[in-house]
């Protein structure tokens, strides 16, 4: 039986590193973040192993703006686990609690290449789940050299889920929300939280952006934990770009807590129950939504549809935003042919 355990976001600012003139600079910022970060850690631990704190989406550094990819992996990347992440390991193992972070992550393993990374460690220390985002806008991403990942990693390494005391937690940041396959690979390997880390606005629905937090998780009947920035400081972008609002739901969509706004806050809390959404899952009848999936009928116009390129970067990785353009117009081509979009008259 597992024990319900207590769930935090911990709303924090993101103080960007895009003006810093090279790693040492950047580094600076990095761990003043988490100095603050250590004090609040301290500050909200209760200890026992039965509470999780959840830092918002690459809230160390911000993303990258003007720089090409070469500039970024040497100035903003960190390595997970490295000596940035040990700093959180050590906090996780000193007050029995785990950690759910977000940080821009070099490979020695991957030279040239940068990944979106969400990432928990354990009440031990140890980094125990570490999901590279797969959707991304104007960065890297597994999907452009996919066979070579997959090969490395499998499916298993690529959808991770982190088999725990707490239950079954996958992790998943801020635009991913946007994609109903995202969320589902995670519920098809067995998912019962997901960890969504995020930068969006917060106190608005653009793109139905807070509508599609609700519904993935009432769709693949599971917790979703979102945690958001509560500003974005000393860079070119205004504070308010994000503005909290960090939630949590439960496999309804229900918000069971909501930090209320802007500014920093752990006060978005809940009491998470794995044990009363198994009973739901396994309960026949209208309510439970996985039980009625009908896969195999979507399967062949899956199978047969190409949007999005894959192995776009399989040869060499992305230098520059240029070159996502580039596959990002070959995408657009694929909708025209497709039939899902007409182009505008001339």
């Amino acid at each position: 039986m597992i024990q319900p355990w207590q769930a935090t976001c911990m709303q924090v600012y993101c103080n960007l590193v895009n003006s810093a003139r090279n790693r040492d600079e950047a580094m600076t910022i990095i761990n003043r973040s988490l100095d603050r970060w250590v004090t609040l850690i301290r500050g909200t631990a209760r200890g026992g192993g039965r509470q999780l704190l959840l830092f918002p989406e690459f809230c160390l550094t911000g993303f990258p703006l003007t720089e090409t990819a070469k500039e970024w992996i040497d100035k903003a990347c960190i390595e997970i686990p490295g000596p940035i992440t040990e700093r959180l390991q050590r906090e996780a193992q000193a007050a029995k609690i785990w950690i759910g972070a977000n940080a821009y992550e070099r490979d020695p393993e991957w030279p040239g290449r940068y990944f979106n990374t969400s990432f928990l460690i354990d009440p031990s220390g140890n980094v125990v789940l570490k999901y590279r985002r797969i959707n991304t806008v104007q960065t890297g991403s597994p999907h452009d050299f996919m066979d070579r990942y997959i090969d490395r990693y499998g499916i298993e390494g690529t959808f991770p889920v982190a088999k725990t005391d707490l239950g079954n937690i996958a992790m998943m940041p801020c635009g991913e929300i946007m994609y109903p396959e995202a969320a589902r690979m995670f519920m098809f390997r067995g998912a019962e939280v997901l960890l969504h880390p995020t930068s969006d606005h917060g106190a608005s629905d653009k793109w139905s952006w807070e509508s599609a937090k609700k519904v993935r998780a009432s769709e693949n009947m599971m917790y979703l934990i979102s945690a958001n920035q509560c500003g974005q400081v000393g860079g070119p972008l205004p504070t308010g770009t994000t503005a909290g609002h960090s939630k949590i739901y439960d496999w309804d969509g229900r918000v069971l807590a909501d930090s209320g706004g802007p500014g920093e806050s752990a006060v978005c809390t809940s009491w998470i129950d794995v044990e009363a959404l198994r009973r739901m899952r396994s309960i026949p009848g209208s309510g439970n939504r996985l039980l009625r999936q009908r896969i195999d009928i979507y399967r062949p116009l899956y199978n047969a549809t190409t949007l999005y390129p894959a192995n776009r970067f399989a040869d060499a990785p992305m230098d520059s935003k240029q070159r996502i353009v580039e596959v990002q117009q070959e995408s657009y081509r694929n909708l025209v042919k497709s039939g899902l979009i007409q182009p505008p008259e001339k």
